[in-house]
């Protein structure tokens, strides 16, 4: 077996199963040194949240500016924390796409909304509910770990999403659990004693937790896994729930994942290389003309300008164990917010 495909094999399970059971990876991949080799190869993993299972849902939403021009990470600010992802798009500049987090059952983020629309500070929004999603492992058969760039941008073959089994049962996480998980998705490279130091607790607590109820409860559905340069990120959004079109999709080596919304909708997120965009954008559109699709293709470059990402929203579940976030405290907060942007942005164009 050559020593690319052993490497391609490792990060996928790396994918399936997290960078910490080196004696695993080692049974399932043939490699010796598996700590030293993803050392190396300074790969990024970090967990992503199965919100069902922390008793929040994920909302799918595509804001129109109007005016007044907002940043992506404004929107972070002025709904208190609640997103998970502001995207602007290059190509329609007054358009921004979140990812917004909210307790199970509760859609109060949507009257900020509204409170932006009547100020005038944006012109339209479409907010959309996730009740399935499926996660891809990105296929690095097609990479060259040489150079650090992908070969290809499409396959052959459609490729099996996966994962991590649901064995929360009535498991119900607690304050710690979130907050390492939080903690983890914020910064990868953050060592235990640094979240054990910045929540109150030791290192041994922080990593029970973690691997006890986090990874063995399947708080998370899978390891994302960054390696070499990424250049760009896609939104695409398709008026179809086809699972022939998803299948199609899962041939693009970074496809990463795809959510199911109401509405009849898939959510598809991809990330890329710079010398990949055309020929995903080439295979997209025509994948549209074959299934007789409607989509809209969202181009986002990974820079601050651009794009902001955060963790889950750990700092609103408090030791009780509860989400804590009340339309009242939603709506003082975006007037606090509001103020000081605005401020802001007076004195910059002084």
């Amino acid at each position: 077996m050559s020593n690319s495909i052993k490497l391609s094999k490792l990060l996928y399970y790396v994918q399936r199963f997290g960078d910490h059971n080196y004696d695993l990876l080692s049974k399932l991949t043939g490699i010796e040194n598996v700590k030293g080799v993803l050392s190396m190869l300074k790969i990024l993993v970090a967990p992503t949240p199965r919100f069902s299972s922390l008793g929040i849902s994920l909302f799918h939403t595509t804001v129109k500016l109007k005016d007044f021009t907002l940043k992506p990470k404004d929107f972070y600010y002025l709904l208190d924390g609640m997103i998970m992802a502001s995207l602007r798009d290059a190509m329609i500049n007054n358009t921004i796409i979140l990812d917004v987090v909210f307790p199970r059952g509760r859609w109060d983020f949507v009257q900020i909304l509204e409170k932006m629309s009547e100020m005038g500070l944006i012109k339209d929004y479409e907010t959309y509910l996730e009740y399935k999603r499926e996660i891809y492992p990105v296929d690095y058969s097609a990479f060259n770990f040489e150079s650090l760039t992908f070969e290809r941008a499409i396959l052959d073959k459609p490729r099996e999403a996966f994962q991590l089994p649901d064995l929360s049962d009535d498991f119900s996480p607690d304050w710690v659990d979130i907050y390492a998980l939080g903690k983890k998705q914020e910064n990868p490279l953050r060592s235990w004693d640094e979240i054990a130091r910045s929540i109150g607790v030791t290192t041994d607590e922080v990593i029970y937790h973690y691997f006890n109820h986090v990874v063995g409860r399947g708080l998370v559905d899978a390891f994302y896994t960054y390696l070499g340069k990424l250049d760009f990120r896609i939104s695409l959004i398709v008026n179809d729930v086809n699972d022939e079109i998803v299948r199609e999709l899962s041939r693009i080596v970074t496809l990463l994942r795809v959510s199911y919304l109401h509405n009849d909708k898939i959510y598809a997120s991809i990330v890329g290389q710079r010398h990949m965009l055309y020929p995903i954008i080439e295979f997209i559109n025509s994948l549209s003309f074959e299934y007789k699709f409607v989509h809209e293709i969202y181009l986002h470059p990974l820079s601050p300008r651009y794009v902001m990402t955060a963790s889950i929203p750990y700092e609103h579940f408090t030791k009780e164990n509860k989400w804590s976030i009340t339309l009242r405290e939603l709506k003082e907060n975006f007037e606090k917010e509001f103020s000081r942007i605005l401020k802001e942005t007076e004195s910059y164009r002084k």
